[in-house]
């Protein structure tokens, strides 16, 4: 799955498809346009191939992915776990590329693999739509790596997590940037937003009242794993995470 990344200074090779490194880009960058851009570093990477060699019977047919930054992840996901469709969305208005086009067109991936543009993560009528529309209404893996704030990463949360079938992922990246020094320094564009950490905190207490729901959390330095249980839940009203939390009284 993963071991085929070949990862040298400044980009990833797969399946002789060219990822540049967003983190390490540079001057000498000699392709231009002609790669995906890939806003991965291999550390986070590691910890996928760990999370799914650990999960070897695990099988995506449906992903959704919120966060594109270009569209570069989306490809990877697609050659990495090849599922029948992935769809992704991101809350910038924008078109595809022409590199990806050209991607999906020579592969006949059109209605494989599609991107959806100014759609932010928690809107609840479009992903909804989304869903019903493109999966019918079961997924099988989300990866969420869109705004890493706390409230709309909740409500994408509370919106898809009941259309995932039992035994299917949900994935927060980035859940620790509020333990990240570059984020504790005056000026910080987050200084005052409330760190992502409340929300794994609120699935920490979920998975420990309610296993049926959850069937468990799993804490990677690069993103926080939760695991759909086989409870019912309905699907055409989003979930109140606090309704599935016991607490003692005060």
């Amino acid at each position: 799955m993963f071991e085929q990344c070949l990862w040298q200074a400044d980009r990833m090779l797969l399946n002789n498809h060219v990822f540049r490194l967003q983190h390490y880009l540079n001057a000498d960058w000699e392709l231009g346009d002609q790669c995906f851009v890939f806003y991965k570093i291999k550390s986070l990477i590691d910890e996928y191939q760990r999370l799914f060699h650990s999960n070897p019977n695990f099988t995506v047919n449906h992903l959704l992915e919120l966060g594109l930054w270009e569209g570069g992840s989306a490809a990877f996901w697609f050659e990495c776990l090849k599922p029948q469709k992935l769809v992704g969305v991101d809350i910038a208005i924008r078109d595809n590329s022409a590199y990806f086009n050209q991607y999906l067109e020579q592969n006949h991936l059109t209605e494989r693999l599609k991107l959806y543009w100014g759609v932010s993560q928690d809107d609840k009528a479009k992903l909804r739509e989304l869903v019903e529309h493109e999966f019918n209404n079961s997924l099988d893996l989300v990866i969420d790596d869109a705004s890493h704030l706390y409230q709309p990463t909740k409500a994408s949360f509370e919106i898809l997590f009941p259309l995932l079938r039992p035994g299917g992922l949900y994935i927060i990246e980035d859940w620790a940037w509020g333990h990240w020094r570059k984020f504790q320094l005056p000026g910080s564009e987050w200084s005052r937003a409330a760190e992502l950490t409340n929300l794994v905190f609120e699935l920490v207490q979920a998975v420990g009242t309610s296993r049926q729901l959850f069937r468990q959390v799993t804490i990677f330095p690069g993103f926080v794993v939760i695991e759909r249980g086989d409870a019912v839940l309905p699907t055409q009203v989003p979930l109140v995470l606090q309704d599935h939390i016991y607490r003692r009284d005060a």
